[in-house]
C-alpha cells in the first residue's frame, strides 16, 4: 500500500513528542540535527507527493510548513543544537506545540488508514 506524506506525517510526530521520546525514537543519531533535517526533507517533497498522490495541501498549510521548517534553523555553534536543548530550549518547546498542531491538520486532509503507523 502506498502512504501518502509518509515523511511529512513520521516528521510531525516526532518533532511532537516529548524530549525522551524524540531521543528514544532517534537513537544513534544527533537528535537536534535529525529532527531538523527529517523536517526539511519532507517540506521540500510536499510538491512531488501531491504530485504523486493528487492531494493537494492548502497553500496556507503549505506556507505554515515552510515557516516552521524555517523557524528550527540556527548557526551551527548554537546552543538549539545541544541534545540538553530539547529539554530547555524555549524553541524546542514551541515546536512540539507547532508540530502537533500542523499533523493534527495534516491528518485531516488524508485517508486515515496512512496513520496506522504514526505515534
Amino acid at each position: 500500500m502506498t502512504v501518502s506524506f509518509r515523511l511529512l506525517r513520521e516528521a510531525l510526530a516526532v518533532l511532537a513528542l516529548p524530549a525522551e521520546r524524540q531521543r528514544e525514537a532517534l537513537a544513534g543519531t544527533a537528535v537536534t540535527d535529525e529532527l531538523v533535517l527529517d523536517l526539511d526533507n519532507a517540506v521540500c517533497s510536499l510538491k512531488y507527493e501531491m504530485d504523486r498522490t493528487g492531494i493537494r495541501l492548502p497553500p496556507a498549510l503549505v506556507e505554515a510548513l515552510q515557516q516552521f521548517k524555517d523557524a528550527l534553523s540556527a548557526p551551527p555553534e548554537d546552543p538549539l543544537w545541544d541534545d540538553i536543548s530539547l529539554d530547555q530550549h524555549p524553541t524546542w518547546a514551541s515546536a512540539r506545540v507547532t508540530a502537533l498542531e500542523l499533523r493534527d491538520q495534516v491528518r485531516a486532509l488524508l485517508p486515515q488508514d496512512d496513520f496506522k503507523d504514526t505515534p
